[in-house]
Protein backbone atom coordinates (compact mmCIF):
# COMPACT_ATOMS: atom_id res chain seq x y z
CA UNK A 1 0.00 0.00 0.00
CA UNK A 2 2.70 2.65 1.07
CA UNK A 3 4.36 1.68 -2.40
CA UNK A 4 1.36 2.89 -4.50
CA UNK A 5 1.10 6.06 -2.34
CA UNK A 6 4.59 6.54 -3.20
CA UNK A 7 3.82 6.03 -6.54
CA UNK A 8 1.16 8.71 -6.54
CA UNK A 9 2.74 11.52 -4.98
CA UNK A 10 5.52 11.31 -7.17
CA UNK A 11 3.26 11.45 -9.84
CA UNK A 12 0.93 14.35 -8.58
CA UNK A 13 4.47 16.41 -7.96
CA UNK A 14 5.53 15.76 -11.45
CA UNK A 15 2.15 17.06 -12.84
CA UNK A 16 2.20 20.29 -10.24
CA UNK A 17 5.37 21.60 -11.15
CA UNK A 18 5.02 21.09 -14.80
CA UNK A 19 8.45 18.66 -14.64
CA UNK A 20 9.18 16.78 -17.57
CA UNK A 21 9.43 12.93 -17.28
CA UNK A 22 13.57 13.08 -17.98
CA UNK A 23 14.04 15.63 -15.49
CA UNK A 24 12.05 13.59 -12.54
CA UNK A 25 13.58 10.44 -13.39
CA UNK A 26 17.39 12.27 -12.92
CA UNK A 27 15.93 13.87 -9.55
CA UNK A 28 14.70 10.50 -8.03
CA UNK A 29 18.06 8.88 -9.14
CA UNK A 30 20.07 11.93 -7.25
CA UNK A 31 18.16 11.52 -4.34
CA UNK A 32 18.50 8.12 -3.69
CA UNK A 33 22.43 8.46 -4.58
CA UNK A 34 22.72 11.11 -2.28
CA UNK A 35 21.27 8.99 0.44
CA UNK A 36 23.10 5.75 -0.03
CA UNK A 37 26.42 7.83 -0.17
CA UNK A 38 24.95 9.09 3.48
CA UNK A 39 24.37 6.03 4.58
CA UNK A 40 27.22 3.86 2.98
CA UNK A 41 29.96 6.72 2.40
CA UNK A 42 30.05 5.87 -0.93
CA UNK A 43 27.03 5.11 -3.87
CA UNK A 44 29.39 4.16 -6.63
CA UNK A 45 28.82 -0.25 -5.74
CA UNK A 46 25.12 0.62 -6.38
CA UNK A 47 23.36 0.72 -9.32
CA UNK A 48 19.64 2.66 -9.59
CA UNK A 49 16.77 2.11 -12.11
CA UNK A 50 14.42 4.29 -12.19
CA UNK A 51 11.49 3.55 -14.72
CA UNK A 52 8.47 6.38 -14.09
CA UNK A 53 6.58 4.55 -17.00
CA UNK A 54 6.27 1.01 -15.14
CA UNK A 55 6.36 2.67 -11.76
CA UNK A 56 9.80 0.92 -10.81
CA UNK A 57 12.88 1.89 -8.76
CA UNK A 58 14.88 -0.56 -8.18
CA UNK A 59 18.08 -0.38 -6.42
CA UNK A 60 20.82 -3.12 -6.16
CA UNK A 61 22.71 -4.12 -3.24
CA UNK A 62 26.40 -4.07 -3.08
CA UNK A 63 28.56 -7.01 -3.77
CA UNK A 64 30.43 -7.56 -0.54
CA UNK A 65 33.09 -10.35 -1.15
CA UNK A 66 32.82 -13.65 1.00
Amino acid sequence: MENLNLIDTFSEFKDLKNIDRATMMSVLEDVFRSLLARKYGSDENFDIIVNIDLSLIHISEPTRPY
